[in-house]
């Protein structure tokens, strides 16, 4: 499932994991950067960052930033919505 007003870059590969059931959800107006690797069963929180070649294995807040292999959170973004 992707929400919508995603973008999502070149070279993207969204899939299962491992023969395992489950598929990534990514939530509205995320951001994922080219060449990013989403597997699993895994949750993309909403106006997420995935930076450019990360590999996403688990959970994703919202408002986060995240990056590497494996990716992990660097930087929480601020929400705008709450002001």
């Amino acid at each position: 499932m992707i929400g919508s007003n995603c973008r999502i870059q070149a070279n993207v590969v969204i899939g299962g994991r491992n023969g395992l059931p489950g598929a990534p959800k990514i939530g509205d107006n995320v951001l994922i950067g080219a060449g990013a690797v989403l597997l699993g069963d895994i949750n993309i929180g909403d106006h997420a960052q995935i930076g450019a070649n990360a590999v996403v294995t688990h959970d994703i807040p919202a408002y986060t930033v995240a990056v590497g292999v494996p990716a992990k959170v660097v930087k929480k973004i601020e929400n705008r919505d709450e002001n």
